[in-house]
């Protein structure tokens, strides 16, 4: 199923993403994104709350996108993670890389459970 993904600034420094973070939609995303966190970006923290689901490819855009705002020289935070990308960050050992913070209260800092 081919949903559509969405990524906007909703604050000077906070870009906001919907729908589903998968093979079907990254490419798109990826796109549309590079005037939301290009060159001149000031954002410093990607809400996923509006995300459903995150697959392999969805993981792979975070880091990435990560790895090109810690060249500029500026933290990166992802807050409200879905379940599925946090379980995905723990399997590939990559949630210290993404600094993730969670939706669920018992597991807002992921960081923590090295």
């Amino acid at each position: 199923m081919a949903g559509k993904a969405t990524i906007e600034a909703t604050a000077a420094d906070v870009a906001s993403i919907s729908g589903d973070m998968n093979f079907q939609t990254v490419q798109a995303l990826s796109e549309s994104a590079e005037g939301v966190l290009g060159k001149d970006s000031t954002i410093r923290q990607l809400d996923l709350a509006g995300v459903k689901h995150v697959d392999s490819s969805g993981l792979a855009l975070l880091l990435e996108w990560q790895s090109l705002i810690k060249q500029k020289g500026h933290a990166f935070q992802i807050i409200h993670a879905p379940d599925d990308l946090v379980s995905l960050a723990r399997l590939c050992e990559a949630q210290e890389l993404l600094q993730l913070h969670s939706r669920g209260a018992a597991d807002q800092n992921l960081n923590e459970n090295k």
